[in-house]
Order: structure tokens, then sequence, then C-alpha cells
């Protein structure tokens, strides 16, 4: 097992709950301070993000007040960034190749299921797809998240809810053999396969659907024997995966 671990992110959760936290897109639990120019430059008052002139203005007066800035995915991230198995601040380990947005580290996933099965693992991610949005699942009904508006402000704790629709392992952390829960999906049978060619995961079974994210060769996934359905228009036919209803890859990606 290596350093970090799904106990570990626990562990930095609590930590995080602990200190004094603004949301800020795009913060990786660093002083408010710290990251104040560099995201302002990069986001301004885009649309999304939860930045404002008047919520800048409210960050610039806690600045050097010991406040830390985190979104919901730089919570997770900035534990593997720590450099410590229990987590920790700063992240001072940042790795741009692990620096990966809230659907795109769920697509990594290799394990992952509908909340409604969510198994009792303390560290496990829990995804809600609708908005995109992250938080980490503590245990005992609990989870500790980042988040800006109606469910608070800065990392908070709160018991699961039906906001979330998805939880998964994080790619860049182990988990131990327990951990490893069969993907189970809605119906038909689950089928283990890798992808000869890049696939784009689709929210409908047909090429003019919304893109929801892309899979790369060599990527192993599990689909749903029996799901196959055909575009009309351009004749591919598609086929659900088993850990996401709403997600369909071309099958002409599988390798055969």
């Amino acid at each position: 097992m290596g350093l970090y671990t799904n106990t570990g992110l626990v562990k930095h959760a609590e930590k995080a709950l602990a200190l004094k936290t603004k949301y800020m897109w795009g913060g990786i639990l660093r002083p408010i301070e710290q990251q104040y120019d560099m995201l302002f430059k990069m986001y301004g008052n885009k649309a999304g993000t939860g930045y404002t002139a008047a919520r800048w203005n409210e960050l610039k007066q806690l600045c050097n007040k010991g406040y830390y800035g985190v979104d919901c995915i730089g919570l997770v991230k900035s534990y593997y960034w720590s450099g410590k198995a229990d987590g920790g601040t700063g992240s001072p380990k940042y790795n741009g190749a692990t620096d990966v947005n809230a659907g795109y580290m769920y697509q990594q996933a290799k394990v992952k299921g509908l909340i409604s099965a969510l198994p009792e693992v303390p560290g496990l991610v829990v995804y809600s797809k609708s908005h995109p949005h992250v938080g980490i699942y503590i245990g005992g009904g609990y989870t500790i998240e980042s988040t800006l508006g109606a469910r608070g402000d800065g990392v908070v704790k709160r018991k699961l809810d039906n906001f979330w629709e998805y939880w998964f392992q994080c790619p860049f952390i182990d988990y131990p053999a327990a951990a490893k829960t069969v993907k189970n999906p809605e119906s038909g049978t689950a089928k283990a396969v890798t992808l000869a060619f890049k696939a784009t995961i689709r929210a409908e079974p047909r090429n003019a659907s919304a893109k929801i994210a892309e899979l790369q060769p060599g990527t192993k996934c599990v689909v749903v024997q029996g799901s196959e359905k055909t575009d009309t228009k351009t004749g591919y036919k598609y086929i659900q995966l088993a850990d996401d209803p709403h997600g369909w890859i071309v099958t002409t990606a599988i390798k055969k």
C-alpha cells in the first residue's frame, strides 16, 4: 500500500474541517492570500465559479487572517499533494498530472457505483454529476465537503443526503482489499472490457448527444451486456457503462 490511503483522506478532511476555510473555485487548501491574485487573474467574475466582485472583496478582507481557500475537488487533491499520510495544508507536492476536475476524476476511477449502493468504506468520494460536485464520505452516514451556497461556505460536515448520485474510489490513493467492491449495473450482465480506441462518453446512445467525458485507448471499463442501442442516423452502435446509467460509448472503440 502506498503513502496515501482512504483512511488518510478522512484524516485530511477532518483536519481541514477544523480550519477557518472559505470556498474558492480552483483553491487547493492554501492560505487565501497565497492564491488570491492567481485565481483572480484566472477566473475573474466567470459565471459558475461563485466569484463576483462582492465575493472577491469578501475574500480580500480575509487575507492574512488565517483563512484557507479550497474548492470541492481541491479538498481531495490537496490530500495527495500534501506529502503526508494523514494530509495537511498548502499542497506542496502539487502535480499537474493529477490535477483533474471532478468529472474527470470520476471517469478515471476504476471502482465506482450508484450512491444507493454506497459501501461503508470511509474515504470514498461521493459525486453529484448534475452540478458537478464532490465530497468525502467519512463513514457513519456523514460527508465532509467544500461548498458554497445553501450547503455552506468552505469545508463543512453534513449528513449524507440525496444530493449525491454516485460514489467512487479516488484513483490517486490506495484502498484496502475489502474496499474493492464489485461494480453492479442496474440491469443486464456486467462485462469488463478494454478500449482499443478513444471513446467519447455520451449522455444518450447517439452521436449528437452531449459529451460527458472522453476515455483514452487502453482504459478498462465495465459495460452492460444486452444494452446495445443503434443511432439510426449514423448506424453506430452504443453500449451502456455499468457504473453510469447515463453514460454510453460506441462499441467499435472496444478491443476485440
